[in-house]
């Protein structure tokens, strides 16, 4: 066989090797010396079972020398071996079963040959189960023991070492041995087993104990040097020596600074420190924070280095350090070791602020602000909370204060240079304080004001994030050992154990622990020592009585560190965010669309609020008063309109209400009656949200029904309250330059008339149109009218004024139109007692009528220069007879609107020209052609007209309103002229609306006139009206009782 003993499994230790079998017991009569027994032949390994790898070569091995040779017939029995537990396995593998228990094989008999008997067979053996999984081992085959040379004296065999104690692996069932013939072998050595197959069950059965020899000595385990702390030697020195200069830390309860502090030496100091810098809304919520924290270390040491530092920490989670454990190899004396961490979510101090510029109105704080010279309220409140559950101390509040704003009292703080500082000292935990003051503040301009913003600072013997030492250990140069004295009775030794602090450290002893070997009996169990070990100082027990026959020897178990410092801290400040408060200012302006009214005609002015805001915050409520003088009828509350930024806004987001009697003007009010009061609110159901440099309008109609000259100067005041926020200061401002209403009792006085004459050449005229102011005003936008026959031509005019010059500020229009082409000249003044002379002269061919060239076709003019904004009296346009419609096409748009307004009951006397004026119209001078020229236009052909006429401008409006499309104008004309009810020639607007009303229906023929309007066909032959005011004068009458128009 070979010397090499087979290799283990993988993952598996290596197997022991057997014990040598231990000498023979002499015996009577001894036998000469056996020779030596020869080598073990070199065998095969049996195959190995299917699916498990072959049996590596079993190793040769050299056989012992024979046992010397006795005079007895046989040997005794071997002894069997003792028992003894495998070795531990190695991590991750199940443990080893045991061995099987086996009887040592008989011993050979002694001979006097020289030749050694047959060594007896091996016994069978039983193979422990295999793991589940795996296939059961094959048979071990039966072996014969080689023969055994002749006995020989030979040298007694040396003891078997002891098998060390483990639990074997888990493996498969061992095959059984093929049966063969085994060569000669020493018979204490048990032929090698087959190496065990890898296996990957988790566990195996035990397997059965090795035998125990009776007669062996006890068997110790063997150690590993590897695993196992090496035990210190003994030593004669009767001080005993250092056992051990290291030891096994155990966290030392962590004590207050001052008590450690009161210890002398140096200790291992250990800081938490965290700055927190944040800012905060007004309301304390955190807009942005930042928390810092070092740990940090310090060997404060000027000597001595320490090491094996380990920092163990409770309260981690709100940080970013990752774990409760922090470890540091060494640090040399005087160094330090610091880490940075993170800290979220935590606070310690919260810092709210509360400014209120209407500090009386308790539901809400405002922080809006009048522009107001004289200064208006304003509150501050300051507070500070402790949310930790530890106390803040050095809480400190400062605040600038801005130059508007002044406080005169500040209890329990003081201001200084406008700043305002506030000593609040320590806080307890949970603890709030408040500090109010109330001051003015005075606003001239309207920019935004920046009010500041508060910081406070504060410091605590603790940390934000609530971080903290657990425990804080390290080793210094340290050790203990034993004191040994034999006691005056022998085997009596007294004995005491010393700790020695070798260092400039102080040390908390822990833990010292002292045994003898071999026993589970402490002889000194000491714990937590109460007093420290001083620097280069040391600690002894007392002395303790052991009794043993020689020295003992003891095992240690030491726990020391240096002595802790551990501190915490925070220091932080925090800012609010900076308070702006907005400016509320606004302007008012009032106008009426004239201030000028005509006496004892009825009239229609419109009204215009304007509510400019000037100041930087929007403004979000507003109330109106407005005063509407006497003169006026009640207001139409459904004539309003609201408009924000140019935009109507809902009927329900105002309200508006009419009272009797005007409330604002107390000295400039109207004779003609106690007026009324508008009420409008903005803003009721949203905040109105009118932005800096915005205007919101409220638009209104009045009508003056009947103005008495009485009124000289009425005054029309209006005035605004306004708010950006419910709760904030109201504002409230005047309109500027309010409008002062006068009534003009002026009376028109003028001459016109018209003559055309021919000139030299076939068809060429000259036509003469004559306008002479008579009042005692000017008047301006004189329009001078004409129509021209379809077939002429202008070749050329010109107008002249006072001393004969030509006017060049003059104007000529022309415009197709009814009856030819109709012509308006517009003259910008005419000044009191100034005459024009226009001048036209016209070409033209075929037959001409007489009479429509010498036809007057009206002059319209505005208002008396004193007079600037006289609104038309609102029946004016509705009463003006025929000749002047192509003047009233030329005329502004507004004294068009102001002829549709005209009632329905004035029109019909307006327009109800008598037949027997228009048959006097020829014969009459030329002054009274004004008035002949008033019948209706030049009546067409009757097969390209109907034998009416009308005011085109009139008859379009209507159509349009009735939706009746231009291109059906000549069919609907004719189909008007059905609805001339009074017979006179001419169709009135409400003729016209009539017969739209009708148009596209299934009647032909009107129905009967009103029975209201025959009093006004009788009025038509009993009065006449004057072409120039369109009053009524009676028929007889030769000037014009208004205007002093001589008929």
């Amino acid at each position: 066989m070979s010397d090499e003993k087979p290799p283990m499994p993988p993952g598996l230790p290596p197997m022991p090797p057997m014990p040598p079998a231990p000498p023979a017991p002499p015996a009577e009569g001894a036998a000469p010396p056996m020779p030596p027994m020869p080598p073990m032949p070199s065998m095969d390994a049996p195959p190995a079972p299917p699916g498990l790898p072959p049996m590596p070569p079993m190793p040769g091995m050299e056989a012992p020398p024979a046992p010397p040779m006795m005079d007895a017939p046989a040997a005794p029995p071997m002894p069997p071996m003792p028992e003894m537990d495998a070795p531990p396995a190695p991590p991750g593998l199940p443990p080893m079963p045991p061995m099987p228990e086996m009887e040592a094989p008989p011993a050979p008999p002694m001979m006097d040959a020289p030749a050694a008997p047959p060594m007896p067979p091996m016994p069978e053996m039983d193979a422990p189960p295999a793991p589940p999984g795996l296939p059961p081992m094959p048979p071990m085959p039966e072996m014969e023991a080689p023969p055994a040379p002749p006995m020989m004296d030979a040298p007694a065999a040396p003891p078997m070492p002891p098998m060390p104690e483990m639990e074997a692996p888990a493996a498969p069932p061992m095959p059984s041995m093929p049966e063969m013939e085994a060569p000669a072998a020493d018979p204490l050595i048990a032929p090698p087993l087959p190496p065990m197959p890898e296996m990957d069950a988790p566990a195996a059965p035990p397997m059965p104990p090795m035998p125990a020899d009776p007669l062996a000595p006890p068997m110790e385990a063997p150690v590993d040097p590897l695993m196992a702390p090496a035990e210190p030697e003994s030593s004669d020195d009767p001080l005993g020596s250092p056992m051990d200069l290291t030891g096994e830390q155990a966290g030392a309860t962590i004590r207050s600074s001052a008590e450690v502090d009161e210890i002398d030496g140096d200790k291992l100091e250990g800081t938490l420190h965290e700055i927190e810098k944040s800012t905060l809304t007004s309301d304390g919520e955190i807009v942005k924070q930042n928390v810092k924290g070092t740990l940090m270390v310090n060997n404060p040491s000027a000597e001595d280095r320490i090491y094996d530092i380990d920092v163990m920490l409770d309260h981690a989670e709100a940080t970013d350090i990752g774990g409760e454990i922090v470890s540091v190899d060494e640090l040399e004396a005087g160094k330090s070791y610091s880490m940075k961490y993170k800290v979220n979510g935590k606070r310690m101090l919260v810092l709210r602020e509360r400014l209120d510029t209407n500090p009386a109105r308790t539901s809400a704080r405002s922080l809006s602000v009048a522009s107001n010279e004289d200064g208006g309220p304003i509150s501050l409140e300051i507070e500070v909370e402790n949310v930790a559950n530890v106390p803040v101390r050095d809480v400190m509040v400062t605040r600038p204060l801005p130059d508007e704003m002044a406080f005169t009292h500040a209890a329990g703080a003081e201001i200084d240079n406008n700043t305002l500082n506030w000593n609040v000292g320590v806080l307890a935990a949970g603890e709030k304080q408040v500090l109010t003051i109330e001051g003015t503040i005075t606003v001239t301009g309207t920019k935004k004001i920046d009010a500041g913003a508060a910081t406070a600072t504060y410091a605590a013997d603790s940390t934000l994030s609530d971080l903290n030492f657990r425990e804080l250990d390290a080793f210094c140069r340290g050790f203990s050992y034993m004191r040994v004295r034999e006691d005056e009775r022998p085997d009596n030794w007294l004995c005491k154990t010393t700790f020695e602090n070798r260092s400039s450290f102080a040390v908390d002893l822990v833990k010292l622990q002292v045994r003898m070997k071999g026993s589970d009996d402490l002889l000194f169990d000491i714990k937590d020592v109460k007093e420290d070990v001083p620097p280069h100082g040391k600690w002894e027990s007392e002395e303790r009585t052991v009794m043993a026959q020689s020295k003992p020897d003891f095992a240690t178990d030491l726990s020391y560190t240096i002595l802790p410092r551990a501190t915490r801290s925070t220091e932080g400040s925090m800012t609010l965010q900076s308070s702006t408060l907005e400016v509320v200012e606004a302007s008012l302006a009032k106008t009426y669309s004239t201030t000028s009214l005509r006496s004892y005609r009825a009239q229609k002015v419109s009204a215009c609020l304007t509510f400019t805001n000037n100041g930087s915050a929007n403004i979000n409520v507003a109330r109106f008063t407005d005063d509407i003088p006497g003169l006026f009828a009640a207001p139409d509350l459904s004539s309003f309109t609201v408009k924000v930024d140019g935009k109507e806004i809902p009927d329900n987001q105002f309200k508006s209400e009419v009272a009797e009697g005007i409330t604002l003007e107390k000295t400039n009010r109207s004779p003609d009656g106690i007026g009324y009061t508008i009420t409008t609110t903005v803003g009721i159901t949203a905040p109105i949200g009118l932005k800096p440099g915005k205007s919101l309008t409220i638009e209104y109609d009045l009508s003056a029904p009947d103005p008495t000259p009485n009124n000289t100067a009425v005054s029309a005041p209006a005035h605004c309250e306004f708010s950006a926020e419910k709760a904030g200061p109201r504002c409230g401002r005047d309109a500027e330059d309010p409008p002062v209403l006068s009534v003009v009792h002026n009376r028109r006085d003028f001459s016109a008339g018209k003559q055309t004459l021919p000139v030299g050449g076939k068809g060429r005229y000259e036509v003469l149109i004559l306008f002479e102011n008579n009042g005692d005003t000017a008047l301006k936008d004189v329009y001078i009218n004409d129509v021209m026959p379809a077939n002429f031509e202008i070749k050329d005019w010109h107008i002249r004024g006072s001393g004969s010059d030509k006017r060049t500020d003059c104007e000529m229009r022309t415009e197709d139109g009814v009856g030819g082409t109709h012509i308006s000249w517009m003259v910008p003044l005419v000044g009191k007692g100034e005459r024009l002379d226009v001048f036209m002269e016209i070409k033209g061919s075929g037959q001409i009528d007489a009479e429509a060239l010498n036809r007057f076709h009206g002059v319209h003019f505005g208002d008396e220069v004193e007079s600037d904004d006289l609104p038309a009296p609102a029946a004016e346009e509705e009463e003006a007879p025929a000749e002047e419609e192509a003047a009233t096409e030329e005329a502004p748009a507004e004294e068009e609107a102001a002829a549709e307004e005209a009632p329905a009951e004035e029109e019909a006397a307006a327009e109800e020209a008598p037949a027997e004026e228009e048959a006097a119209a020829e014969e009459a001078p030329a002054e009274e052609e004004a008035a002949a020229e008033e019948a209706p236009a030049e009546e067409a052909p009757a097969e390209e007209a109907p034998a009416v006429t009308w005011r085109e401008d009139v008859l379009l409006r209507v159509m349009e309103a009735k939706g009746i499309s231009v291109d059906d104008r000549d069919a609907f004309v004719a189909h008007a002229a059905n609805y001339d009810l009074d017979d006179n020639g001419y169709l009135k607007k409400a003729e016209i609306e009539a017969a739209a009303d009708a148009w596209g229906g299934d009647a032909d023929a009107p129905e009967e006139a009103p029975a209201e309007e025959a009093p006004a066909e009788e009025a038509s032959i009993e009065d006449k009206m004057c072409p120039i005011c369109m009053s009524m004068n009676p028929h007889d009458a030769t000037e014009c009782g208004a205007c002093k128009f001589t008929f």
